[in-house]
């Protein structure tokens, strides 16, 4: 089975991290299997934790539809990882190494069914120095806003399964012209709120 592409005839992402290599088959994280038409697999253990996250497709199915979200996030401490800010339902947020303040996002068509943008109902948003990132909005196809962290558009990963996972951290994927880019868990100031409920402006 040839690699999915997103609408952009870009690869859906395929992740990478140190140490095995190709594999074949479903995956094995139950969000994944539950995903039709997944085939094929590259993965790896985490060095630094001991529940291996399973491996992101690189055949994935068609793309996510987002669904628009409040203006509001919650942060919370995930051992090994300090505070991670989340999105509404305590998803963790990613984010990647690709460009800031983009004007087209990088992750679409089927790039959206392992990284799933986090939509707000605000075009603009004030929020709280505390939380020691940048929140803004940026434009998304469709008329949508999508978080942003310092910049870099928000995402959560289709295989963390619940609050306080963070299976997406440190995965690597491809994008245009060879270029890769690592997702990382936004981590925030240790005494951050819980919840910050932000002002439309």
């Amino acid at each position: 089975m040839g690699s999915a592409r997103s609408q952009d005839s870009r690869p859906a992402p395929r992740a990478r991290r140190p140490g095995l290599g190709w594999c074949a088959g479903a995956v094995a994280t139950a969000a994944i299997m539950s995903m039709a038409a997944v085939a094929g697999c590259q993965g790896n253990s985490p060095s630094t934790r001991d529940d291996p996250t399973a491996a992101v497709v690189s055949s994935a199915p068609a793309a996510y539809t987002p669904t628009v979200g409040p203006s509001v996030v919650l942060t919370r401490e995930v051992k090994g990882f300090s505070r991670l800010l989340t999105d509404h339902r305590g998803m963790t947020i990613y984010t990647n190494s690709g460009p800031v303040n983009s004007k087209v996002p990088g992750c679409t068509g089927s790039c959206t069914s392992v990284w799933h943008p986090v939509i707000v109902d605000a075009r603009e948003l004030t929020g709280p120095g505390s939380l020691g990132v940048r929140l803004t909005v940026l434009e998304r196809p469709g008329g949508l806003h999508q978080l942003a962290v310092n910049g870099h558009r928000a995402y959560t990963f289709v295989a963390d399964s619940g609050p306080g996972q963070v299976g997406g951290d440190s995965f690597i994927t491809g994008g245009a012209q060879n270029r890769t880019y690592t997702w990382r868990a936004v981590r925030v100031a240790d005494a951050a709120p819980t919840e910050v409920v932000f002002t439309p402006r």
